[in-house]
């Protein structure tokens, strides 16, 4: 899977999936692959078979907060409820080795973690919240793109680069270079160029 940019596709409601939907736009050429977000237990398995029979090379679900999709760099809380934790992610990847299970003949290597985003380096803050303001949420999104820094920022930066590895993006392999390449995509306006481009193509399609 080859890295174009990092970048947003679609902005809707909240800052959180203005993040979270960027990772659509990782990119890919001759492969493909599905992120979905989950809330309540029990959906992950049925969500990542739906994505094995449509027949991407690489699927991943996440628990984010709320249902969304993105992962936080919050610390979890000691009095989180029963089930998986925020951060949750499940997924599979397509790959060549003999160790991989087989879903109508394609082989896939299977995956569960919870991302920690302080191993990662990032410090612990409180996911942005801007009283469910749509403008401001976009305001707040398009400045970390435009390489300001502070919670927006970081959560782009984990999300693209943790869902790239995850996902067995070509060149992501090493988790450190993934997280590096896609604050280089951020800083140097080639994810920001990839949102305008992708909003311009898809008025072209209504």
């Amino acid at each position: 899977m080859k890295h174009l940019s990092t970048g947003k596709s679609v902005i809707v409601t909240n800052l959180d999936k203005l993040i979270s939907l960027g990772l659509i736009v990782l990119g890919a050429k001759g492969k493909e692959s599905i992120v979905a977000g989950f809330y309540h237990e029990g959906y992950e398995e049925p969500l990542l078979m739906l994505m094995k029979r449509r027949g991407v090379h690489s699927g991943l679900v996440v628990k984010g907060e709320e249902g969304a999709l993105s992962m936080t760099t919050r610390l979890r809380s000691a009095s989180t409820s029963k089930g998986f934790p925020v951060n949750y992610c499940s997924g599979f990847r397509s790959v060549g080795t003999e160790t991989a299970c087989k879903v109508d003949g394609v082989s896939h290597q299977s995956f569960r973690l919870e991302v920690n985003a302080m191993d990662y380096g990032f410090e612990p803050t409180d996911t942005p919240r801007t009283d469910r303001s749509v403008s401001k949420n976009i305001e707040l999104g398009l400045a970390a793109l435009h390489g300001q820094k502070g919670p927006a920022y970081d959560l782009i930066i984990l999300n693209a680069g943790i869902v790239d590895h995850l996902l067995g993006c070509d060149g992501a392999e090493d988790v450190t270079i993934a997280l590096d390449r896609a604050r280089e995509a951020v800083d140097s306006g080639k994810a920001l160029k990839k949102l305008l481009n992708y909003f311009k193509v898809s008025h072209k399609l209504k």
